[in-house]
């Protein structure tokens, strides 16, 4: 059986949102942007942990955006081919499928409706379903100790059952030997001085308070004194090279719950019974190394379907694209992007081949992408951003250099997953050769119209802006030996000006000519001790992320005097854009 996808309408931060699943799933978003209640949706529909009264929900759970009355939450079941779904569903499946609905409103009662298809729901008792199919779920709140406490018991159960019957037989004569040499220490306990000695004046004391109390005394014993008792009450421990170690490690805890949730689980596992498992972000307290390893590890663990969440790059970077939910928000209004996973996710990261990585990985997880050319732009506004005043952190803003890969594999990601953004790029003066011609043009303007018209424009065939620079481009030519006419400097300040009407923004010429013409001059030619343009313009462009660097460490503050500069301009566009996000008019 496979869950396919699921529908939210009216619930907490959804409004009317359809997110597909594939058979290991990651979940990934920015804070309180519905991760948990995604999982919260399928809880209510598979958590046997979930009491009747859990279901009827409370005002809180309706979308408040939206001012919504009800609440419906459909599932689709497909691949049904386990005879315990089709004799607990019978009736309600067609072609190896059914669909779940739950429903409630303001001022009813929850109902779950089970049919073949939506126009053939039909209302049922409860979750009738929970002994053939359920959901077992872990959030982020793991306590090793209390879960060890509720679950040892039962473990310990399970590993029983499954001992062959000479297993049986082997536990219960050690058991009686264990049970002799139990009274056998506890014995020996009582003889130790200072421990007969320490409770003889309490059992006097208790002689003098009640008859009854003359047979019986109080003592010191090793733990339990009945073996099956002591056995029950294992405590959890760490060994190491056979010695006893304590649990205290946050992280180690947070594997050992892991582990041993999982072993369960396994245990547990039966024919007659399908399981979906849900995972809140497994990374907790782990370092990267061991965020990918386990994010793995439970993905392989299980054959059954797998839903993680996650806010760590590290992990995102081990799931393919096609296996990866991105959530977003409009208007406050929470959706998936591409409706969660897609074919089409995979095709756009394939782009990138082998390097997508953790830095890449960051875009699944920001509000927001500044697409710079290099190391050396990165620089310069990450530091830029802290002089104004604008908090990259605060306002989940990526600034991500696209060196060696290009601008388009950046924009197809920030488009496929909901996520705005903003480039820069530079300008310069290159030569070409063209029907045996040197030609002079500028690089990018061409390169921003091709991105503009493969990946901006919504109809390029009938866009007027791309009818316009198709009529006009040869314009953007010259001969080498010539200077740049009127007509082609015309045509690039009229096309810098419309595509920044789309967030893309192109320096006058190239970074380090745009700085040295700014009115952070003086700052520059200070630091470097050289005021003649060219040179100035020569020495920061050698080791230009090196220089950049050194430059920023010695005269970072300087560089408020770029506030009202255009160099600022796409910073403050992701600002903006962000901010008309979280807060619509």
């Amino acid at each position: 059986m496979r869950l396919s996808w699921i529908n939210i309408k009216g619930f907490r931060n959804f409004e009317d949102a359809t997110i597909n699943f594939s058979d290991k799933t990651l979940v990934i978003g920015e804070n309180d942007i519905g991760k948990s209640n995604l999982l919260y949706a399928l809880r209510l529909l598979f958590d046997k942990s979930l009491s009747d009264r859990d279901l009827e929900l409370s005002p809180s759970d309706y979308n408040a955006y939206v001012d919504s009355d009800a609440i419906q939450i459909t599932v689709f079941l497909s691949e049904i081919t386990e005879d315990c779904l089709k004799s607990a569903f019978i009736g309600a499946i067609e072609d190896n499928a059914t669909y779940i609905q739950y429903n409630n409103s303001k001022d009813g009662e929850y109902t779950i409706c089970v049919g073949p298809s939506l126009d053939l729901l039909e209302q049922k008792q409860g979750r009738f379903y929970l002994k053939r199919l359920s959901l077992e779920y872990v959030d982020t709140n793991r306590d090793l100790f209390s879960f060890i406490k509720r679950e040892r018991i039962k473990l310990l159960q399970i590993s029983k059952s499954l001992l062959a019957e000479e297993q049986l037989e082997d536990d219960k004569m050690s058991l009686k030997q264990l049970q002799i040499e139990l009274n056998d220490l506890n014995g020996k306990i009582d003889k130790i001085n200072y421990i007969k000695n320490a409770l003889k004046a309490v059992n006097d004391e208790l002689g003098k308070l009640s008859i009854h109390n003359e047979d019986q005394e109080v003592r010191f014993i090793a733990g339990n004194s009945d073996i099956n008792k002591l056995v029950d009450n294992l405590d959890l421990s760490y060994m190491a090279n056979g010695n006893q170690l304590l649990l205290g490690g946050d992280g180690r805890n947070n594997q050992i719950y892991i582990a041993t949730w999982a072993s369960k689980q396994a245990m547990q596992k039966s024919l007659e019974h399908v399981t979906i498992f849900a995972v809140e972000e497994p990374e907790a307290h782990l370092h990267p190394h061991q965020q990918r390893k386990l994010s793995k590890y439970l993905v392989n663990i299980f054959e059954e379907q797998v839903i993680l969440t996650t806010h760590s790059p590290y992990i995102a970077s081990q799931f393919r694209p096609d296996k990866i939910v991105k959530l977003c928000t409009k208007s406050k209004i929470t959706e998936a992007a591409q409706c969660g996973c897609s074919n089409q996710l995979k095709l756009t990261f394939d782009d990138f081949g082998y390097r997508l990585n953790a830095i890449t990985a960051e875009a699944f997880f920001s509000s927001g992408i500044f697409l710079v050319e290099g190391p050396s732009e990165k620089l310069l506004y990450t530091a830029l951003a802290q002089q104004i005043g604008i908090d990259l952190d605060r306002l989940n803003i990526s600034i991500i250099s696209v060196d060696g890969i290009g601008f388009k594999p950046y924009i197809k990601i920030c488009k496929s997953l909901c996520i705005p953004f903003t480039m820069r790029t530079d300008d310069d003066i290159f030569t070409k050769t063209k029907e045996g011609k040197e030609l002079d043009y500028f690089a990018g303007i061409s390169r921003v119209m091709g991105i503009y018209k493969k990946l901006i424009s919504i109809n390029p065939k009938i866009d007027k802006f791309i009818t316009y620079w198709n009529a006009n481009k040869e314009k953007n030519e010259w001969l080498k030996t010539e200077e740049c006419p009127q007509e082609a400097i015309d045509l690039n300040n009229y096309i810098r000006r419309e595509l920044a009407k789309f967030n893309i923004f192109l320096s006058i010429n190239n970074l380090e000519e745009d700085l040295v013409d700014s009115d952070l001059q003086s700052s520059l030619s200070d630091f470097y001790g050289e005021t003649d343009r060219e040179e100035l313009i020569l020495m920061m462009q050698t080791r230009k992320a090196e220089n950049m660097l050194d430059y920023l460490e010695t005269c970072e503050k300087d560089l408020v005097r770029l506030n009202k500069d255009n160099i600022a301009a796409p910073l403050k566009r992701i600002v903006s854009l962000i901010k008309s996000e979280v807060h619509p008019k």
